[in-house]
């Protein structure tokens, strides 16, 4: 049976307006007053409580016990009750949900404020900003975040005990130890910011798999195809809820086809932008401020262990020694003496000029890069020749265009794939989809 025997079946006569399932005006009101939004200043307190509240979570859990502190400082016979705190808590909190019927989502918001945070307020921000390089900045720092988070995880938990190392112990062997990890690391980190900053984008190669395998997925197949059902050479016209089924895989094979269409020129707008050249820039500031924390770490342990290594006059305090330690701390109050103190500031003074060279370097070269990367533009250009073999299954199955689709979708009377189709066609530069 061809296709045009599909279109010959369409009789728009059946389609109703029924109200069933739709909510009657009282309903409509009730439920209007139920969840009616929260005032603003409202809002604004409870992300004020819930940022306290896991605030106060993150501190007590990775940086020192908050209750022992204030028990000791200002109810110093009272520290047996810690042990009933988890109790108490967990037992307020089932309270509040059970009893305080009005309030029982403003206990669940701020008790579950980070994924208010990561699912709600995130993505609201991204919806108001409507900028796609804002959304594929921060999946690219998120992906990049994720691919190497088993590494960074490691390295910068163990940064983290070499510092407080530092800065607590006396014994000589285990601040050195601290302080060879804290150059290592440094050093480590400095190669793959340079590494990571040069190289082509990983980012835009994996929007490349991944169309590829949404477009050869065997569901999106299924969802973008006619119904062989609705191929039965025995149905003359279809009822109401053919209509709707062959009308839906319509308006999503149209949807497809224009998504990855959009999806590469968004892409290509990304690869265009300023965004590879700012998330560089505050790469290197975040080395430049990890390099001046372990330099001065790094001599803070050098002075303790060796308290000759350095010439100075009176009890120079960790201000002094972090100054000494910036890569333009010239002038300071310490003068370096011993060998290892020389050493570490010749690294320093090395890696200053390295440092702004690389950064100067990479503005540079930042644009050409990103005009002109080969490996980026093969990326989109393979993005839209998914979008292509999507068009050639299209006509495939309907024999129609998706330009002819689009209007047929509006005789149908569709509404919601018409409404995300226009609004994406409409920022497609003009017969984008033939390059």
């Amino acid at each position: 049976m061809s296709v045009d025997s599909l279109w010959s079946k369409i009789d728009l006569s059946v389609q109703g307006t029924s109200s069933h399932g739709a909510p009657s005006e009282g309903e409509d009101s009730s439920f209007e007053s139920r969840w009616k939004a929260w005032p603003k200043w409202t809002v604004r307190l409870l992300d004020g409580v819930g940022s306290l509240v896991w605030l106060y979570i993150f501190v007590k859990l990775f940086i020192f016990d908050v209750d022992n502190y204030l028990i000791e400082k200002f109810l110093p016979g009272a520290g047996s009750i810690l042990n009933y705190r988890f109790l108490f808590i967990g037992g307020l909190f089932v309270l509040l949900i059970l009893f305080s019927k009005g309030r029982r989502l403003k206990y669940l918001y701020v008790s579950f404020f980070p994924f208010v945070v990561a699912f709600w307020k995130v993505p609201k921000w991204f919806y108001k900003a409507k900028s796609w390089v804002a959304v594929f900045t921060f999946v690219n720092v998120a992906a990049t975040a994720i691919r190497h988070l088993k590494f960074n995880l490691i390295t910068r938990f163990c940064a983290i005990l070499a510092l407080v190392g530092s800065a607590v112990i006396s014994n000589r062997v285990l601040l050195a130890i601290c302080a060879a990890y804290l150059g290592l690391y440094f050093f480590l980190l400095m190669t793959r910011t340079i590494w990571f900053s040069v190289r082509p984008s990983h980012f835009l190669k994996s929007q490349q798999k991944l169309i590829d395998h949404v477009s050869s997925a065997s569901f999106v197949a299924q969802i973008t195809s006619v119904s062989p059902q609705l191929r039965d050479a025995s149905i003359e016209k279809f009822s109401a809820a053919q209509l709707a089924t062959f009308q839906s895989n319509l308006g999503m094979a149209v949807l497809c086809s224009r998504a990855t269409y959009y999806w590469a020129y968004q892409l290509e707008k990304y690869r265009k932008s300023a965004a590879a050249l700012i998330l560089s820039t505050v790469a290197y500031s975040s080395l430049y401020l990890q390099g001046t924390i372990a330099f001065s770490a790094i001599n803070w342990s050098i002075l303790k262990i060796d308290p000759a290594a350095f010439s100075y006059s009176g009890n120079p305090s960790y201000l002094q020694v972090a100054y000494y330690s910036l890569f333009n701390g010239a002038g300071s109050a310490l003068t370096p003496v011993s060998g290892i103190a020389i050493f570490v500031k010749i690294a320093t003074n090395i890696v200053a000029p390295l440092f702004i060279t690389a950064l100067v370097t990479q503005f540079l070269i930042n644009r050409r890069q990103v005009e002109q990367d080969a490996a980026a533009q093969e990326a989109v250009a393979k993005i839209k020749t998914a979008g292509v073999e999507l068009e050639k299954r299209f006509r495939q199955e309907y024999e129609i265009s998706t330009e002819e689709a689009i209007t047929r979708l509006q005789d149908l009377g569709e509404s919601f794939f018409m409404t995300v189709i226009v609004a994406m066609s409409s920022q497609l530069p003009p017969d984008y989809d033939s390059d």
